[in-house]
């Protein structure tokens, strides 16, 4: 009898071609729980159809864990490599997303089964791929609330003067290095004075003090372009008293002799459209 005729050759035989059937479609090392430590993809122009095809994102959401062939047929059709014949372990795809106003965004996409032929990796090359889908965030300017700080006249100017004090510019110095730090897009420098003396008097030592201000911020670094200034003289008021003798009337007026420096900053918000 001929030996390659007998049952059991045969049998040997037809093992060892389904176990090269199955190397024909597998390119990763697949452990029995269906995952990989090296996983490997295999070139689009060994497809039978290498254009890919269209995917229904909703079908793609619907694929879990523990699903069988079958299942993944319906939802993503046939794998676009060949697979194999028999215990294939590993299904690729190539697939293609539409997107507005650019190319189609082409991605592969594996699955590895595992010993009892449920799927249980989902891989895509590049790994970002439904990442790219997402929409591009939109920046958006937003204004900040304004920051307002007030100078108190009497520890920044002299009574009746323009001319900034020790303790003025110390106060200044720091309000310089937190102006720069904030980066705003706007400062407001206001001069003030009480009633004491004359209207046009008053109008100018505001302007003066405001002025004042905003050269020893610019001296500082902060950009003279950004910094506006104006005085109005008495005409804001913080706090008043009946009349009284005049060096009453300075002491108790003194909250109405102040610079108010008054800053806001845009920045830009993102979101997703």
């Amino acid at each position: 009898m001929n030996a390659f005729n007998s049952p059991a050759v045969r049998a040997l035989a037809v093992a060892c071609a389904g176990l090269l059937l199955a190397a024909c479609g597998t390119l990763s090392p697949v452990d029995e729980q269906g995952h990989s430590s090296a996983p490997k993809f295999p070139t689009i122009n060994d497809s039978y159809r290498p254009q890919g095809s269209y995917v229904n994102l909703e079908n793609l959401s619907k694929v879990q864990p523990g699903m069988g062939k079958a299942q993944l047929y319906e939802l993503l059709g046939a794998p676009h490599f060949k697979e194999g014949l028999f215990g294939v372990r590993e299904w690729d795809y190539i697939l293609r997303f539409r997107r507005a106003g650019q190319a189609d965004l082409v991605c592969q996409y594996k699955v590895l089964f595992d010993k009892d032929m449920q799927a249980q990796s989902f891989l895509f090359l590049p790994a970002d791929c439904l990442d790219q889908l997402k929409p591009a965030p939109v920046a958006q300017l937003v204004s900040e609330p304004a920051q307002r700080v007030t100078l108190a006249g009497d520890a920044t100017f002299a009574f009746d003067s323009a001319s900034l004090s020790e303790t003025g510019r110390a106060s200044l110095e720091r309000l310089a290095v937190q102006l720069k730090a904030q980066h705003p897009q706007r400062i407001s420098i206001t001069g003030h004075t009480d009633r004491l003396g004359s209207p046009a008097y008053n109008l100018d030592l505001s302007r003066r003090r405001a002025e004042a201000v905003r050269d020893y911020l610019a001296a500082a670094g902060v950009p003279a372009a950004l910094m506006q200034v104006r005085g109005v003289g008495a005409a804001e008021p913080v706090a008043d008293c009946p009349d009284a003798p005049r060096a009453q009337l300075i002491h108790r007026l003194a909250a109405n002799r102040r610079v108010v420096v008054e800053s806001s900053a845009t920045v830009a918000q993102t979101h997703q459209e």
